[in-house]
């Protein structure tokens, strides 16, 4: 889909963020508050696995695509994978939020710039796309999956302009959407079940995404994975090299997850508010 077909959806969704505003008595402040319009355009993009990949992406130095992944090991992607069934197997996926995946262990956050290097091939949505596979009930019943996905297609980095104006409306306070505490209101998406996948940004890069770049703002991962010497030690080394934050945490009760999480708000916390 082009660019300027996104515009459109942007420009679009945000007209109807602000008639569904209206419509519920919610106040639509013109412009954003400056604490929501801050906060949307400066969250970082969270990428988080488990240990065993990534100490492969930290050998590799890339964040690849499921069809770059299939191609590098030549073998061919299932036909059932949620990737394929969305048309987006050649994306590389972050949450534009703290870590949200769970049964994962380890992290990196990038910083925003990223998107503005991608704003040629780059996509949002107010949404998680693979999440959308186990919906049950859609708006519009007669519409496929790819079709309620190409509908919100949104560009980097613009699509901010509606997470901020979301974070505001939609949310008791902004920070409640960095904290995964349920909107107020599920807003004019009309997407109802399911958990933060349904309001939670995400940003697709294609291909593949170097790690040890300009972009990179922080690398999380457990005390004792971080202290080994092999790959992700090596990557916490580059990291102390290179001036870029590096978090090691203890997991409570071994739910790396939890820690993950906890670490990770706790950074936004400390540097964006």
């Amino acid at each position: 889909m082009s660019r300027s077909r996104w515009e459109t959806n942007l420009d679009d969704l945000c007209r109807r963020l602000e008639e569904y505003g209206r419509a519920n008595g919610l106040a639509v402040p013109d412009p954003a508050p400056d604490a929501a319009k801050r906060l949307g355009d400066s969250i970082y993009l969270a990428h988080s696995t488990a240990d065993a990949p990534f100490a492969a992406i930290c050998a590799s130095g890339w964040l690849a695509s499921a069809e770059r992944q299939a191609a590098d090991h030549k073998r061919p992607l299932s036909p059932t994978r949620t990737e394929v069934a969305m048309g987006t197997e050649d994306s590389v996926f972050f949450y534009v939020a703290p870590f949200r995946y769970p049964n994962t262990g380890c992290g990196l956050l990038f910083a925003a710039t990223l998107e503005s290097a991608h704003r040629d091939d780059g996509a949002a949505t107010p949404f998680d796309s693979g999440w959308l596979t186990k919906l049950r009930v859609r708006p519009h019943l007669a519409e496929t999956v790819r079709g309620f996905l190409a509908r919100h297609e949104l560009p980097v980095p613009e699509h901010r302009r509606y997470l901020g104006m979301s974070m505001d409306i939609l949310f008791e306070k902004p920070e409640d959407y960095v904290d995964c505490t349920e909107p107020r209101w599920p807003g004019p998406i009309g997407l109802t079940e399911g958990d933060q996948r349904r309001w939670t940004h995400e940003v697709r890069i294609p291909d593949r995404v170097f790690v040890r770049g300009s972009h990179l703002q922080a690398v999380f991962a457990p005390s004792a994975r971080a202290a080994e010497d092999g790959p992700i030690g090596r990557l916490f080394e580059w990291c102390i090299e290179n001036s870029v934050d590096h978090i090691d945490f203890d997991a409570p009760r071994e739910d790396d997850f939890e820690g993950l999480r906890r670490e990770c708000r706790a950074y936004i916390r400390r540097t964006l508010y």
